[in-house]
């Protein structure tokens, strides 16, 4: 009897096949791949859209992280659309193999099911749990993804060669080098393609509301109250070399005479029972002379104002794009001697008069520029906080003195060490751990702990900001 090897013997003939269909096989294989990254590369863009920062832009993919990404999405998009082409190419009995012969269904199978099958579940896990995620993990996305991603490309591409290599004898192996290195060529090719013009998007979006280089510090106030975050927020900026300019939220120039009605109009849209509470944001060049920043602060003042939050800079890769840091400060009344009157400017608080009535038993000159002067000695950024420390006192007061050269990253500089220290002093001398304290206070608010509040005023009142101000 006569053994039939048909199912197990059989091998391509690639003589045999048709060049016509050959043709379009590789036409219809690259067509989906090149709808397949399209798919990719637009899902990806519509994430980045969703995720916008806090001046609500678009985050700015590194182009490193973008090639990459687009390498990975080209590979998928090519293996997949080397699967759509083998199958076509095999979807019907040719004198290739006979309609009985098994392996032309396993080659269809295999084809289909790890392939698509495959990245419907991709789909659906990859893009709702990796990519989402990737707006929350910065450059360790692709770190943790990295090796996963390489895996999953070589599992489809060796899954697409699982049953072609059975049937193919005669020069397997260089057929297998030639498909692989063109391949990788169309591959890289292919990644070079931009679906969408995200350079001119982003363009758009930053031109709309640039970056504003804000001051660098080393202390931050903690953000317990972020509810009405973007408002409001005044900006200042540099509109020429040597011209400063003031904008709203929406980047709009204002001038200071038009901050009362800017804040009128936000009082509008809140709460009456907020107002109280609605501190100004400052967003402004740590470059800006500082002048510009007391013009603005005064305004406040006289409408009312009496505290504002200075936006530093955010170093933390995870968080830096949805807010900055900052720092709190309550507007000196000395601003109102420090900056003359203009013969149109409204009358002066008369809060200052009762200000300068107080007595204290010492004053301390500080002296900011680009170099730091205590009562008329040097003092190093370094050593700052210690020398705030020795003197902080609710008798002593510190006499800020500017120059026309002080800029606003100078104020800062001073600013914060004469803060840091008095966070340092309320830490060491607080009967309770003043960190869960403070937190525990802003977390139960309506609880009213008279053993903590009071314990926090005394804190306050034992170390206090006592500032004015004054211009050379």
């Amino acid at each position: 009897m006569k053994v039939n090897h048909l199912f197990y013997d059989s091998e391509v003939n690639f003589k045999a096949m048709s060049w016509k269909r050959i043709v379009l096989s590789i036409f219809l294989g690259l067509a989906s791949a090149v709808l397949i990254y399209g798919f990719f590369y637009v899902l990806r863009e519509t994430d980045r859209m969703l995720f916008l920062d806090f001046e609500e832009r678009p985050v700015v993919m590194p182009e490193n992280e973008r090639q990459l990404s687009n390498v990975f999405f080209a590979t998928i998009s090519m293996i997949l659309g080397n699967s759509v082409s083998i199958s076509y190419l095999f979807s019907r009995p040719q004198h290739v193999f006979p309609r009985r012969n098994n392996k032309r269904t396993r080659i269809l199978n295999d084809q289909a099911f790890l392939g698509f099958n495959f990245i419907h579940w991709f789909a659906k896990v990859w893009f709702l749990f990796a990519a989402f995620s990737s707006q929350f993990m910065g450059s360790k996305f692709i770190v943790n993804f990295l090796l996963p991603s390489i895996l999953l490309i070589l599992v489809l591409y060796f899954d697409a060669w699982k049953t072609l290599s059975l049937v193919i004898k005669k020069g397997r192996w260089k057929i297998i080098c030639i498909h692989f290195c063109t391949l990788l060529l169309l591959t890289l090719c292919l990644s070079q393609f931009d679906v969408i013009n995200y350079k001119s998007i982003d363009e758009m979006a930053y031109k709309a509301r640039p970056t504003i280089d804000v001051p660098t510090s080393n202390f931050e106030e903690e953000l317990h109250d972020i509810r009405y975050y973007n408002r409001p927020v005044f900006k200042i900026d540099f509109i020429s070399e040597d011209q400063v300019g003031y904008f709203n939220e929406y980047n709009d120039p204002i001038e200071l005479y038009e901050v009362l009605s800017y804040i009128d109009d936000w009082h509008d849209e809140i709460p009456l029972e907020l107002e109280r509470k609605s501190t100004p944001r400052l967003r402004a060049n740590k470059n800006i002379p500082l002048k510009a920043i007391k013009a603005l602060e005064l305004q406040l003042f006289i409408l009312g104002k009496t505290r504002i939050i200075y936006e530093v800079e955010n170093n933390d890769e995870l968080t830096k794009r949805f807010y900055n840091n900052q720092i709190k400060y309550a507007i000196s009344p000395a601003l109102q001697e420090a900056i003359p009157r203009k013969p149109s400017d409204p009358p002066r608080v008369f809060v200052w008069d009762s200000y300068k009535e107080r007595v204290f038993s010492d004053t301390i000159r500080v002296h900011i520029t680009n170099k730091i002067l205590v009562n008329d000695s040097p003092v190093s950024l370094k050593n700052l906080v210690n020398k705030f420390e020795y003197f902080i006192s609710p008798s002593i007061t510190f006499e800020y003195v500017y120059t026309d050269d002080t800029t606003y990253q100078d104020y800062i500089n001073v600013l914060s060490a004469h803060k840091s220290a008095i966070r340092e002093l309320k830490v060491s001398n607080s009967i309770y751990d003043y960190e869960a304290m403070i937190l525990e206070i802003h977390r139960n608010r309506f609880s009213k702990d008279e053993k903590l509040n009071a314990e926090r005023s005394r804190l306050d009142a034992e170390f206090p900001l006592l500032i004015t101000e004054r211009f050379e």
